[in-house]
């Protein structure tokens, strides 16, 4: 739990750290880094990448929680539960905030930006949700083989991801 809230609190820091919503001056908002005029609090947000610590976190529960013979689908029925719970409210409070945005006078370009502003950290559930469902199978990997054979294996696949994306000189998304 500690970890956890430690983890939170990092992300939240993190991107008030990173993120400011600024005026253009012609009625606009836009979004800006902070760090771009305070350079100096760059080394913050180095101890602020706490994302590394939710899937530890996240990892672990799911080793803990899983037991051998439970059924995956009512699993992952709990798992998924407990982690998409929140993203309904955040976009039913979304909803009318666009529309009070848009009726205010703030251009559709601004309100999109501030939009992708919010939703663009949900990714993390995409990667999160894969690796929950994943989690039997690792799980039952790392049993077949062993703690050390099986630490070798996971660290290796991660790093086989890591050099496939960022290693190539076009990386998995094609660009050069």
């Amino acid at each position: 739990d500690a970890l956890r809230a430690f983890a939170i609190l990092g992300v939240v820091l993190g991107h008030w750290l990173v993120t400011a919503i600024v005026p253009t001056g012609d009625g606009g908002l836009r979004v800006t880094s902070p760090l771009k005029f305070m350079p100096e609090f760059t080394p913050i947000s180095w101890v602020l990448q706490t994302l590394a610590v939710f899937f530890f976190v996240g990892g672990y529960t799911a080793a803990k929680g899983y037991k051998p013979g439970t059924s995956w689908s009512a699993w992952m029925r709990r798992r998924f539960a407990r982690l998409l719970l929140p993203v309904p409210f955040l976009l039913l409070a979304w909803v009318p905030a666009v529309a009070v945005l848009l009726w205010a006078g703030y251009s559709a370009e601004t309100v999109q930006s501030l939009v992708k502003l919010v939703l663009s950290p949900l990714w993390f559930l995409i990667v999160y949700g894969t690796l929950t469902a994943l989690a039997p199978l690792i799980i039952a990997a790392y049993h077949r083989t062993g703690p050390l054979a099986g630490t070798v294996i996971l660290v290796s696949l991660t790093a086989a991801i890591d050099v496939l994306r960022f290693g190539l000189p076009f990386g998995l998304d094609g660009a050069a």
